[in-house]
């Protein structure tokens, strides 16, 4: 399956992007141009919700591509894309504080602490 061709618009290239995993773009952009392609990932990469299609989309482009799209941001997004993906792996171990908040707090003790803050 392929995202592009002669009436498909923006907005449906993008959704289909959103919808698809990151190793699935690959497939979605195949039959793009390497300039296409870094056009493509320097239109996603300054978005923000965006961001991962970017890079994934950098990763199938050359230097040249998205430097000539890009300007210098495409050397960077070329870098970044070539960076092997950081995962975060949770504390298992960690223990949460837990919080608690105080319920009955005594009438005239609440209103000598507001008079307090205001003087």
């Amino acid at each position: 399956m392929t995202a592009f061709n002669s009436s498909t618009s923006m907005d449906e290239v993008v959704g289909r992007l959103l919808g698809s995993p990151a190793r699935g773009i690959d497939g979605l952009v195949s039959n793009l141009s390497e300039d296409q392609r870094g056009t493509l990932a320097t239109f996603c990469y300054v978005r923000a919700h965006l961001h991962e299609v970017a890079l994934a989309i950098a990763a199938t482009c050359n230097l040249d591509a998205l430097v000539h799209a890009g300007g210098k941001p495409g050397n960077f997004l070329f870098e970044q894309s070539r960076q092997r993906p950081k995962t975060v792996h949770p504390d298992l171990n960690a223990r949460r504080v837990k919080i608690s908040l105080a319920r009955n707090i005594p009438r005239p003790m609440f209103d000598e602490g507001i008079e307090a803050a205001i003087n």
